[in-house]
Parts: C-alpha cells; sequence; structure tokens
C-alpha cells in the first residue's frame, strides 16, 4: 500500500463531487480504460453504441487495464472495475483482472480545513502475481501503487486541478460565502449526492443516518419531496409531501417506497456552533 495526503483550495464537497465520478478517476488514473457500462435495469453490460441506453449511472464497468513493461512497451489485461463505494469518511474504487493476477483498490479521504481548502488522504493498494509484474515492471506492488498516488493524482492535484477549476472554485466559494452573510441562518455543508430507484436510495438513507450527527437528507422523487432530520446518527423527524398529501415520521418513507424511476437524494450536514448562532438570534 502506498499513501499520502495532498491540500486543494477548495471546499469538501466540490472536492466529493469530482472524486464521485468514475470516468473522472479512470481517466485521471491513467492506467484504466472503461470498455462497457453495466446497466443495471438490464442487468447486463453494455458497450459501444448501446451506452447511449444508459439512463442512470451505475458503478460496474469491464475496464482494460494498462500495465507498464518500459516507456515504450505496454501489458494490456481486462478485468471488473467498480466504484465509487461512498460513506461519509471516504469514497473507494476497486478492480480485479479476469485473471485474478492483478487486484487493487484507490481510496480517497477528504477532509475539510474550512470554507476553502481540503484536505485529501489518498490511498493505493496493489496485488498481483509477483511472477508477471516483476518481470512486466521490474517494480514492486508498493512501487506501482506509488506510481499511481504520486505520478498521476498528485499531479493533477498539483498541475491541472488549480489551472482549469481555480477561478471557477473562487467564484462559487465567494457567492456562497456572500449568501450565508446575508441570511444569518443555518450553513448547509454539501457532503453527499446519490440517484437511483426507491430501493437504492432508503437503503442509502439509513446507511447515511448511521453515520451523520446533525444533518439533513433531501429526497426528490418528482412530485415526492422529503426532509429526513438527522441527530445523533438517529432520524429525528421526516417529513414527505406529494400534492396535497402529506405524511410524517416513518409512514413519510411510505411515499417514497411508493414513488416511482429515478429519485435523488442530497446529504447535508449542520454545524453545532451555527445551530447554537441561530438560536442565541431567536432568543
Amino acid at each position: 500500500m502506498y499513501s499520502t495526503e495532498l491540500t486543494l483550495n477548495s471546499p469538501s464537497w466540490i472536492v466529493r463531487k469530482f472524486l464521485m465520478d468514475p470516468l473522472f478517476i479512470s481517466g485521471v488514473s491513467g492506467h484504466i480504460s472503461i470498455l462497457k457500462f453495466k446497466d443495471k435495469q438490464k442487468d447486463e453490460y453494455i458497450m459501444g453504441d448501446r451506452i447511449r441506453e444508459l439512463s442512470a449511472p451505475t458503478d460496474e464497468f469491464i475496464a482494460l487495464y494498462i500495465l507498464l513493461r518500459t516507456n515504450k512497451d505496454f501489458k494490456y489485461t481486462e478485468g471488473i472495475f467498480n466504484g465509487p463505494k461512498v460513506t461519509m469518511e471516504s469514497i473507494k474504487y476497486s478492480g480485479m483482472s479476469d485473471d485474478g493476477k492483478l487486484e487493487f483498490t484507490i481510496e480517497f479521504m477528504p477532509k475539510s480545513l474550512g470554507d476553502t481548502q481540503t484536505r485529501l488522504y489518498v490511498a493505493t493498494n496493489v496485488k498481483y502475481n509477483d511472477s508477471l509484474l516483476d518481470k512486466m515492471l521490474g517494480k514492486s506492488a508498493v512501487d506501482f501503487a506509488k506510481h499511481i498516488v504520486e505520478d498521476h493524482f498528485a499531479t493533477y492535484v498539483r498541475v491541472y486541478f488549480p489551472s482549469l477549476y481555480g477561478d471557477i472554485i473562487r467564484s462559487l466559494t465567494n457567492k456562497e460565502t456572500d449568501k450565508e452573510k446575508t441570511t444569518q441562518g443555518l450553513s448547509l455543508t454539501p457532503l453527499f449526492e446519490f440517484s437511483g430507484d426507491a430501493t437504492s436510495i432508503l437503503s442509502k438513507i439509513n446507511e447515511m443516518v448511521s453515520q451523520l450527527d446533525l444533518g439533513l437528507i433531501k429526497v426528490n422523487f418528482g412530485k415526492v419531496n422529503c426532509n429526513i432530520i438527522v441527530q445523533n446518527k438517529d432520524m429525528k423527524r421526516a417529513i414527505c409531501r406529494s400534492d396535497s398529501n402529506v405524511k410524517a415520521g416513518f409512514e413519510a418513507l411510505s411515499l417514497i417506497i411508493s414513488a416511482k424511476g429515478q429519485g435523488k437524494m442530497e446529504v447535508y450536514s449542520v454545524k453545532m456552533e451555527d445551530l447554537i448562532d441561530t438560536l442565541y438570534t431567536l432568543a
């Protein structure tokens, strides 16, 4: 395993959005080329012009793994690529070649350093048949993991990220700061977004509630809109509205269960000090 820490001049919620994009991660890695997408509704992998049939994001792929023998000689092997697997603390990707000789994980753990900076912990673990890659690469698994982190992800963070997105991020953060000053209300920090059907969203709600100390979960299924307040990893209040139908508590979740199609879930954290300040203004 190889790991390092990087600092980005960006709010953590923006960093998380980049890290939750499997196409972005595979591209920056330099060694993963996605060939097929898993269409979970049809339960099959699709490629070529059939990719246009994909109606929702997926986290399962068939990929071509590119391994370097020399600067001019490459080895290719096909396998499964999975991710992102998202929790409140980390975003993880994993893969394995079809022959079982290559296996790896890439894990990102972003931590907010305030409104404009994020510390990003990156860890890569590579396992493979030593005789295979030692002959190919002349390197150990740790060397290859270090190459992925330092020569690809760290270089992107140091060179490309600030050059391509620095001005956009500064504009966004300035607007957010101005908004907080004018509203003088609670500051909601975006933590997580997820899209899927009713079953997958309910499962993700349970997962997020168990990790959230104080925050808000918003769910939208067209005409169905829900707000769930979480405190100390417990669902304290839930309200769902569908046209004139309003339900509270666990009954509210029944509106999500009966919702059709694809929905969207957003998770926000609330700082305790912001809540206290707001209560003082109301006293």
